[in-house]
């Protein structure tokens, strides 16, 4: 009896489960609008500024975060290498959001939120081959539509949804910007293969990142390894934007007197690779990895609305044939866990 008593005071009271759902609700809604917000920062920063600036913001966010944790005496294991963080922070805050920032700048809002969707697919297959999870045949089944899915959104063709986006026109012309360049036809019809590429190289960065992650986290807490994460990651990106955007950075630096700029910036630095980060990391604890990938599947929907309100993107049939496909798909792979497990991951 009192065995009993004692396991049932572990689980998460009603209450904190309403919190934890209603946390990771909205950092759907942060991470989805976020898309259409950086979209709309682009329009006045040059993307490499805007990056090196945002990520500023969300270290400092994440070091306060991870600051209180050691405080409060969380704090990372002895065991703990520093070479394997610093290869997480190659992953994630150097490869990951490099190519992010490129994808945002080369294909629609739309494409960007249904490609990263796949990331808990990729995922899956990462930690079967890797870390040799097995995976049940309707988690396989669930992979090969949303994997279909994905490919139809990703090799769509199409015109570049806004023609005064300052875009990186391609690899070999990288540094040759002109501000208020239009895109010629040719790049407009190369414009979002292209975007749906380095979308689909950014979710398969972001997979790799946290299928690496999950031996670090017995040894050292998300907010944390966030945190130092970030802050490698770093110069990383300032030194790209002053290399590549260093013809831009007096337009850059007056651009960021504009108020409408600087609310998407602190909105992308605090909100969305920040303060949602830790409301994540609670969700999760406290509702379950399958719940809170389960109300992920919401940020497409949530970044496809804003950005229809916000920059006028339409969905056309291949997105939403693509989308549903990809959304069906990770529900499947949801359906094939155990039950128990969306309330004590």
């Amino acid at each position: 009896m009192n065995a009993q008593v004692t396991s049932q005071s572990k689980l998460p009271s009603e209450r904190s489960l309403w919190l934890a759902d209603l946390s990771l609700l909205l950092v759907a809604v942060i991470w989805g609008v976020n898309i259409p917000v950086m979209k709309i920062a682009l329009l006045k920063i040059d993307a490499y500024a805007l990056n090196a600036v945002r990520l500023i913001v969300s270290s400092i966010v994440l070091v306060w975060f991870a600051r209180r944790e050691f405080i409060n005496g969380i704090t990372p294991a002895s065991s703990l290498l520093k070479r394997d963080v610093f290869i997480y922070a190659s992953i994630v805050s150097v490869a990951y959001q490099f190519l992010f920032l490129l994808a945002v700048s080369h294909t629609t809002s739309a494409n960007v939120a249904l490609i990263m969707a796949t990331v808990p697919m990729w995922t899956a297959i990462g930690a079967r081959f890797f870390l040799k999870e097995v995976l049940p045949l309707m988690a396989w089944g669930g992979l090969i539509i949303a994997f279909a899915g994905t490919m139809i959104v990703t090799l769509q063709k199409g015109p570049a949804p806004t023609s005064n986006t300052r875009v990186v026109a391609s690899f070999q012309d990288i540094t040759s910007k002109s501000e208020g360049s239009t895109l010629t036809d040719n790049r407009k019809d190369s414009y979002r293969p292209l975007g749906n590429l380095l979308a689909l190289s950014a979710a398969l960065a972001w997979a790799a990142g946290t299928v690496f992650s999950r031996p670090l986290l017995g040894k050292i807490s998300p907010t944390q390894l966030s945190a130092c994460s970030a802050t490698l990651g770093l110069p990383f990106h300032i030194v790209i934007a002053l290399v590549f955007g260093w013809d831009s950075v007096p337009a850059s630096a007056a651009a960021l007197k504009d108020v409408s700029l600087i609310a998407c910036i602190l909105y992308s630095g605090v909100l969305s690779t920040g303060l949602a980060l830790a409301m994540w990391s609670y969700g999760v604890k406290q509702a379950g990895a399958a719940q809170a990938a389960m109300i992920q599947n919401l940020t497409p929907i949530v970044a496809m609305a804003a950005a229809w309100v916000w920059l006028g993107e339409t969905i056309n049939a291949a997105q939403a044939l693509g989308g549903g496909m990809i959304i069906g798909g990770l529900l499947f792979m949801r359906r094939s866990r155990s039950p128990v497990s969306s309330r004590t991951t």
